[in-house]
């Protein structure tokens, strides 16, 4: 009898701690990433466009402005540019749009997966020529010993894919951007190249710089490709 009443009560037991049929069913599976969140706090979506913003809690002195924007240097390479400058007569930043390099559902950019960097094609047309997607070359400037992002990319794993992760250090919605040439082992982290002369300009770095993601509000945003 004590012996039947045991194996009762563990049978309960048992039975309370098992799952129903359909429940937990994924429970050991791998979760989706994270959405990238942009500056209000919403979702980035795939294909829409966003001004990408550099050091977005640092204080910038009154008046003045940071932009980003693509812009031709010497031998006709087309450098991604970083400015902060009076807000009269600064460059305006160009937005951008980004892309998952492996197609999915998704509406919205996840964190940490692969994804494609482009300016809008009609003004780096104007500005540059070519392609607009961002590219990081194989090596290192003649120059400056710096391996520059720049614009003309066609899509090579080797040389335009790009993640964007969370930068844990620094509260709200800042993310890093890492250069990831096909292999996530080999990510490195983009930062900001200030040369002799005062000019910044996006470039492969050991300390990242944060950015923030601004949805570009222009009423001819529908208009851009």
């Amino acid at each position: 009898m004590e012996a039947t009443t045991l194996l009762t009560l563990f049978s309960l037991l048992f039975l309370s701690f098992t799952p129903k049929l359909g429940e937990c069913a994924y429970s050991h599976g791998i979760s989706s990433p994270p959405a990238v969140l942009d500056s209000f706090g919403n979702q980035v979506r795939k294909g829409e466009y966003y001004i990408l913003v550099a050091w977005p809690n640092k204080p910038l002195p009154l008046l003045y402005t940071s932009s980003i924007f693509p812009l031709v240097n010497r031998n006709g390479t087309c450098w991604v540019q970083h400015e902060i400058e009076v807000f009269t007569i600064a460059k305006p930043s160009l937005p951008v749009k980004f892309s998952p390099i492996e197609p999915n559902e998704d509406e919205f950019i996840l964190e940490s997966t692969l994804i494609d960097i482009k300016f809008n094609e009609a003004a780096v047309s104007y500005v540059c020529g070519g392609s607009s997607v961002w590219r990081v070359g194989d090596h290192p400037d003649q120059v400056f010993g710096q391996q520059f992002v720049n614009v003309g990319g066609h899509g090579e794993a080797r040389t335009t894919w790009f993640k964007i992760v969370k930068d844990s250090k620094l509260p709200h919605n800042n993310y890093n951007l890492l250069f990831c040439p096909g292999d996530s082992s080999g990510c490195r982290d983009v930062g900001i190249f200030v040369d002799g002369d005062g000019r910044e300009r996006l470039a492969l770095a050991d300390c990242p710089v944060p950015f923030g993601f601004s949805p570009y509000r222009n009423p001819g945003v529908n208009t851009l490709k």
